[in-house]
């Protein structure tokens, strides 16, 4: 099992196997993380589980269609599933164990911080990868 957990550890959670790590350069995630991108684990959500604290999240909408989670206690992100894709996301800093895979992919590069350069051989997503984003 991977585990991890919030700032405070009020949010605990196990997960089986993570699918993927992406890092995403979104303004919404520029922002919310305070870094010049947020890189998070992607899990199938039957390889998911709370193991504590998943009431002590608190909801809110950050942009039209995008759910976003954090703890009511400490207000570290948590992990959250969009009702769009089969997985859940879940901000890869929390995790407290080594997921076993390396980051994939970067998305909505066309917002990447202009003081940020991209210097590895990843591939690059203007936007959404295809097939991923919200259904109109």
């Amino acid at each position: 099992m991977i585990r991890g957990s919030c700032l405070c550890g009020t949010v605990r959670f196990e997960i089986e196997k993570v699918r993927a790590l992406t890092h995403c350069h979104c303004v919404n995630c520029r922002k919310l993380s305070g870094a010049a991108f947020a890189t998070y684990a992607h899990v199938d959500a039957d390889k998911f589980r709370f193991v504590a604290g998943e009431d002590m999240t608190a909801s809110y909408e950050s942009s039209p269609g995008s759910i976003r989670y954090r703890c009511r206690t400490c207000g570290c992100p948590t992990p959250g599933k969009a009702s769009y894709l089969p997985t859940v996301s879940i901000p890869a800093g929390l995790l407290d164990d080594d997921p076993e895979v390396r980051p994939r992919l970067h998305v909505f590069t066309s917002s990447r911080a202009s003081w940020w350069t991209i210097q590895d051989d990843l591939p690059q997503h203007e936007k959404w990868v295809p097939g991923y984003g919200p259904k109109s």
